[in-house]
């Protein structure tokens, strides 16, 4: 109908030359998809603590960021988070929304301590916890009796 459907350039190449620049693409494209899966951060299992147990964690990473918030539903559970002997939260309620905490680690051993500062309407006393590095995500959760604690031991 004398319309315009298309415009632009033609280029003719080799077919040769074609397949070696199609061979380029595909090894730049394997290159950033390998990229992509060293990045990619490792999830463990959910590990569970109750009163009085421990959890070792080796860390390769300066830094870390630990999530919290209320594993089931929200009840008023209350705990207090000490890092090193210093509160980071202290009798903090416990939220369906995660709290998000950014902490850069010593040297050597790290000890972070959860106590229950009360139990809440539907005892007891439960938070879930991921622990995150550059390289992996911890998932843990808390099941504490009144002013019991769990520790996990980061060494870096």
């Amino acid at each position: 109908n004398g319309d315009t459907c298309a415009s632009g350039n033609i280029i003719l190449m080799e077919k040769e030359k074609l397949e070696k620049k199609v061979e380029k693409i595909k090894k730049k494209i394997e290159k950033k998809i390998e990229k992509q899966k060293k990045e990619e951060i490792n999830v463990l299992s959910t590990k569970i603590l109750k009163d009085g147990d421990d959890m070792l964690i080796n860390c390769y990473s300066d830094k870390i960021t630990i999530y919290i918030w209320d594993a089931n539903q929200e009840d008023g559970d209350k705990i207090s988070l000490i890092v090193n002997g210093k509160y980071l939260l202290e009798n903090y309620t416990t939220k369906r929304k995660r709290k998000k905490i950014k902490y850069k680690l010593n040297e050597g051993e790290n000890i972070i301590e959860i106590t229950a500062t009360n139990l809440g309407s539907n005892p007891p006393n439960t938070s879930r916890i991921e622990i995150v590095d550059s390289r992996t995500k911890y998932p843990i959760i808390t099941q504490l009796e009144l002013n019991k604690t769990a520790i996990i031991k980061i060494v870096k």
